[in-house]
């Protein structure tokens, strides 16, 4: 914010009136930021060459990263000049300089009152020049300055936050649809196991019903003697019996129940016992 163009509206107040600087009044001490301005720009000839509003930047930018410890150094610092300057300020009051510049002052509030009407011209500038150096000293125009700067680093930053929050929102929003994609397939494929469960269930009872006259030998049977120690197929015994109809088969044992076996699937299979196989 410039402060160029027409003054601010400031309330007219008579004890305002005709009131000029003290020159001989002890300085305002500096702020601690205003120390570290100062420091920096002595310290370093590439930031002193700089444009004003570019170096304010980049200080601002150093000051807002900075940690509370190293800030302290300079608040403690404007600290003690502060406190300096209130004991030189209360030194100043008591002088007769000080006298001096408030009786001129108020000597000129006191003045008779003019008469209503147009103002001179003279006294209108003198008066509206007074008002000017108040808000237009160094301090307040750094201090100015520093604040645009910051306030554009925070938009920045307001902006890049929105572009992050846009990014994990879309982010969010996809890892939503993955979700949604992977249950879905994983239903899918749930309904599909139950299905094949079901279809090997039923065809495992249509074997067991095929082969029921078929009795194996049991671990240890010999081929003299097949009834003793016989093995049925059962619902839970499907694969391990063909496995042992494949063994004999191999190792060519019992020969007469293998061709029972794949007698019995043949006629299971052409009178539709078995309908999940085909010749």
């Amino acid at each position: 914010m410039h402060l160029h163009g027409p003054l601010f509206p400031i309330p007219y107040d008579r004890t305002m009136r005709g009131r000029s600087v003290d020159k001989n009044a002890p300085r305002k001490p500096l702020t601690a930021f205003m120390m570290f301005m100062k420091e920096r720009r002595s310290n370093s000839e590439s930031l002193a060459s700089l444009p004003f509003g570019e170096r304010n930047r980049i200080l601002g930018a150093e000051w807002s990263q900075m940690s509370k410890e190293q800030k302290q150094v300079y608040s403690s610092r404007a600290a003690e000049e502060r406190a300096k300057y209130n004991v030189l300020l209360a030194e100043y009051k008591s002088s007769e300089s000080y006298k001096t510049w408030l009786a001129s002052n108020e000597g000129y509030v006191k003045n008779p009152k003019r008469k209503k009407g147009v103002q001179p011209e003279a006294e209108r500038d003198s008066r509206e020049s007074n008002f000017r150096v108040s808000i237009f000293t160094t301090e307040f125009l750094q201090y100015n300055r520093l604040r645009e700067v910051v306030l554009r680093q925070l938009k920045k930053q307001a902006i890049q936050l929105e572009e992050e929050t846009a990014l994990l929102s879309k982010h969010v929003e996809n890892l939503v649809h993955a979700e949604t994609r992977t249950k879905t397939q994983l239903q899918s494929c749930s309904e599909q196991l139950a299905n094949e469960e079901q279809i090997q269930k039923r065809l495992y009872r249509e074997l067991v019903a095929a082969l029921a006259e078929v009795s194996l030998p049991c671990s240890g049977g010999t081929s003299d003697s097949i009834s003793t120690g016989t093995e049925h197929i059962t619902e839970t015994s499907v694969q391990s019996f063909f496995t042992q109809l494949e063994q004999l088969k191999e190792d060519q044992k019992h020969p007469e129940l293998i061709i029972k076996a794949q007698e019995l699937l043949e006629t299971a299979i052409s009178k539709k016992i078995i309908k999940l196989v085909s010749l």
